[in-house]
């Protein structure tokens, strides 16, 4: 796939994610490891949202591409820097994870506070 694919490919993923309601705020953030020209993806640059953007307005061109230094390959935007730390280990500990998504969904936060991280059930209608 090149690189002009995997940019609206992720940029769709982005607009996707928000009509699902699945971002909150702008520090949730996807990444896709670019493919070097064998094919293979090293972790070594990767595509990510830039700062500031809500999903909803990600295009392909609005998207970043950086490497794992943190240096701006390609992009007139900015890469938040727990952004660029996230992502950039993902991809350089996992090169065969293509995407990384890093999202603060309510749901998914909320279970994470608690304390051993378990939500007991005591009937049914405790689902609802």
């Amino acid at each position: 796939m090149d690189i002009e694919q995997m940019r609206v490919d992720l940029a769709a993923s982005l607009r996707w994610a928000a009509r699902l309601g699945l971002n909150e705020g702008v520090d949730n953030h996807f990444s896709m490891a670019v493919v070097g020209d064998d094919g293979v993806a090293r972790g070594d640059r990767f595509l990510i949202n830039p700062y500031g953007w809500h999903w909803s307005e990600i295009t392909a061109s609005s998207l970043v591409l950086c490497d794992a230094g943190g240096v701006v390959l390609e992009g007139d935007n900015e890469v938040e820097d727990s952004a660029f730390f996230i992502h950039s280990r993902v991809h350089l500990a996992c090169p065969a994870a293509k995407v990384a998504m890093h999202t603060h969904q309510p749901h998914a936060t909320a279970l994470t506070l608690l304390e051993d991280g378990r939500l007991l059930m005591c009937e049914q209608n405790a689902l609802m």
